[in-house]
């Protein structure tokens, strides 16, 4: 039997009274950015959100720095690697608003 591309997307699409991630914490990636220029002696508007960190130079100290950081901010715990898992402060401030928004769902507990 073969489903529908239609049912088929809708079986693996967000549910719809998920709130938006984004909607949670509008300034996070404004936020990290401006962490990741002061890091990088930049500011905020050379940086940009989707150009991998590593193409900026940002070396460890830096990298961990910003993780101590985002934990201090927003009371969650990040893993050292972060900047390497999540390459981009797009990708980074996506994950943290997924995190963020689990955290809310599961009400507010830190994760």
């Amino acid at each position: 039997m073969s489903i529908a591309p239609e049912t088929r997307a809708a079986r693996h699409a967000e549910p719809v009274d998920r709130p938006s991630p984004r909607g949670k914490s509008p300034d996070l990636e404004p936020w990290l950015t401006g962490r990741v220029a002061f890091h990088l002696r930049k500011a905020a508007e050379e940086i940009d959100p989707d150009t991998p960190l590593a193409d900026y130079g940002i070396d460890s100290v830096a990298a961990i720095s910003i993780c101590g950081e985002i934990e201090e901010k927003y009371r969650i715990p990040v893993s050292p690697t972060i900047a390497y898992d999540f390459p981009t402060v797009h990708a980074i401030a996506a994950h943290l608003a997924d995190r963020l928004a689990d955290r809310a769902a599961d009400g507010g507990n830190p994760s």
